[in-house]
């Protein structure tokens, strides 16, 4: 079949066309017209002949009539489809067929590290000054605080958090400012940056919370509990109306939703070219669709398109799809490394969040305890919504540290008690206390180290060098451009077989769910079954369009024309027919007489003539009874 076009009544035309309208050809034309499309009256022309003589047992005239199989094979359905194309084609079913999940990991680490370097890299640096300066690259230039410069910019105060490292911590008017002074006035431990260090078990240079715990805790806390994405958040669903409107759709999809504020802006225009110009979607179906012949017993002979599939793994497919197969689907036009500009948004918590701190039952003041830590300490990070600033900073801590142990005593005068004893843990881990000498530089109370970093974090957040931000005022975002979605090109054509493979009926559906639209109302039809036998089917529920009401009070053959159980000649269950819903029965050769009833209730005869051997071609006269 040559390459069709991809709207749903061209598909539904050219395969009804590829079966045939069911006669042979000496009669396809008065049949079927010049198209090939059933007819659109219950016309008998041709296959009629009409006696008028009344029987004797109250049979009016007869009526007679050709079925005829259509063994004819049917040629593939072939789709070829620009981006255009396929958007008129899947319309709005195209938000429900999912491409792939795009694992969110480097997408997230990708906008981490834009971030983080977004004022320069001298914060790398084992220098108390990390150097930072925004003018240097174009996303630092975005940042625009009260007095219009970077330095009083909220955005600017989060990236002193992301890179603030022992070397160059800041930790003035936190429970830590007097721990800092005396380490460095004193020379204890090799100075405060040594200590912290030390007791966290990372480098002088590395980040409090480097950008895997952070991918950790955002995945957690900001993605899985955005009603679009849900699960552990560690992947983004992307569907066929994200690829083909070029990601725009995820503004809105990853924007605000219920409670969640959402992880983008949605005021900002997400913009991907992830198909080009060049995309093309390729797919090669086989049709389970057949126009069979049948009977309207109040009319004539009729029309009906059925899907005949007896494909598993499920069955009912008006098309078979094998998405897996390179030479039956394939995507071209992909973008070799596609990459996205959108706004990244996180909020922070309208209050300060102080840390859980001097006390042991504060060791319960974990996330594995929220109903106990929301009811005794309802203002923990642990006990507001899960994706504020606060409560992400706190989960990567605890991502990076809930294991860690120490325990060092840092001497002064050659004596540990004249100084500092440190430990962290082993009961339970990340539990830090701070043994300083008569309490000198007021060391912090025992907490746990994630709970310290973040009262850190949440200082240095609302002190940036350009002036105080308020607390609650400090909600940030970032204009990020051409940033690595983590997938390429090739990958994407290969990574959505399987997801759309699963999908195969919904697909099939939306490309021939309404062949049915042309159906005349037949009471029974002629087709083979599973085992390529030809059998008598009567109508059933299935074989009426979506929402039409089955009238038919008695379905089925009967040998009797009282229509009773006792001398009913069909079945539901045949073995090898293939089907186990529709009343059919398999017709010997010679003249078999049957009754049965249609839709009204009205009894008709029907006798059939069938001849020797395969059958592809038998006649029916039916009477209505008078």
């Amino acid at each position: 079949m040559a390459t069709t076009k991809p709207t749903a009544s061209l598909i539904v035309l050219a395969l009804v066309a590829c079966n045939g309208g069911g006669g042979g050809p000496a009669d396809s034309a008065s049949e079927t017209g010049t198209t090939g499309a059933p007819p659109t009256s219950s016309s008998t022309d041709g296959d009629t002949d009409q006696p008028t003589t009344t029987g004797a047992d109250g049979f009016g005239p007869e009526e007679e009539f050709v079925l005829r199989l259509n063994d004819d094979p049917v040629p593939p359905l072939k789709l070829s489809m620009n981006k255009a194309e396929a958007a008129e084609l899947f319309g709005d079913t195209a938000k429900e067929i999912k491409l792939l999940d795009i694992e969110s990991e480097t997408l997230l680490k990708n906008t981490l590290d834009e971030i983080k370097g977004a004022c320069g890299t001298g914060w790398k640096a084992d220098d108390p000054d990390p150097k930072h300066n925004c003018d240097a690259t174009p996303l630092g230039q975005t940042f625009k605080g009260p007095d219009n410069t970077w330095e009083s910019s909220a955005e600017y105060s989060l990236i002193r958090i992301l890179t603030m490292t022992p070397a160059n911590a800041k930790v003035d008017g936190t429970s830590i400012d007097g721990m800092q002074g005396l380490a460095d006035g004193l020379g204890i431990g090799g100075g405060f940056s040594q200590i912290l260090s030390e007791t966290l078990g990372i480098q002088r240079t590395e980040e409090f919370i480097t950008t895997p715990e952070l991918v950790v805790a955002l995945q957690r806390n900001l993605l899985a509990t955005h009603p679009h994405i849900g699960g552990d958040g560690k992947s983004l669903p992307l569907y066929l109306d994200d690829a083909l409107q070029d990601l725009t759709t995820l503004a809105t999809k990853l924007g605000p939703m219920g409670d969640h504020p959402g992880i983008v802006d949605p005021d900002f225009p997400i913009t991907s070219e992830c198909l080009t110009p060049e995309f093309a979607m390729n797919i090669e179906a086989s049709s389970n669709l057949r126009l069979l012949d049948g009977i309207d017993l109040s009319k004539g002979k009729d029309y009906m398109s059925t899907v005949v599939d007896v494909t598993g793994p499920t069955f009912g497919d008006p098309l078979e799809f094998d998405f897996t197969d390179p030479a039956k689907f394939s995507i071209v036009g992909v973008a070799d490394s596609p990459r996205v500009d959108l706004r990244f948004a996180i909020s922070e918590h309208d209050d300060f969040i102080n840390s859980c701190a001097g006390d042991d039952a504060c060791k319960e003041n974990l996330p594995e305890n929220v109903d106990l830590v929301k009811s005794m300490w309802p203002g923990s990070a642990w006990a507001i919504d899960p994706w504020m600033l606060e409560s992400v900073i706190v989960a990567g801590g605890r991502e990076k540290y809930k294991n860690r142990i120490f325990d060092k005593c840092y001497e002064v005068l050659f004596s540990c008690n004249l100084g500092a004893h440190i430990y962290v843990g082993p009961n339970p881990p990340g539990w830090a206390l701070f043994d300083v000498f008569l309490n000198l530089g007021n060391p912090p109370k025992d907490q746990y180290v994630w709970e310290l970093i973040n009262e850190v974090a949440q200082v240095a957040l609302h002190t940036p060098p350009g002036g105080d931000i308020p607390e609650g005022a400090a909600d940030v975002a970032f204009t990020l451009r051409d940033i690595d979605i983590g997938v390429t090109g090739p990958q994407i054509a290969e990574s959505v077989r399987p997801y759309l493979q699963d999908q195969a009926p919904k697909i099939a559906q939306l490309l021939l769910g309404d062949y049915w639209k042309n159906n005349g109302p037949v009471d029974f039809y002629y087709r083979r079954g599973g085992d390529g036998l030809p059998y008598l089917f009567f109508v059933a529920q299935d074989d009426l369009p979506p929402g039409a009401e089955y009238k038919h009070p008695n379905p089925g053959f009967f040998t009797c024309p009282e229509v009773q159980p006792s001398c009913k000649a069909s079945s539901t269950a045949i073995d090898g027919a293939g089907d186990d819903i529709r009343e059919k029965l398999r017709l010997g050769a010679g003249e078999t007489v049957l009754y049965l009833q249609d839709d009204t209730g009205t009894l008709y005869r029907a006798r059939f003539i069938v001849p020797e051997g395969d059958a592809k071609e038998i006649t029916v006269r039916v009477a209505a009874f008078e």
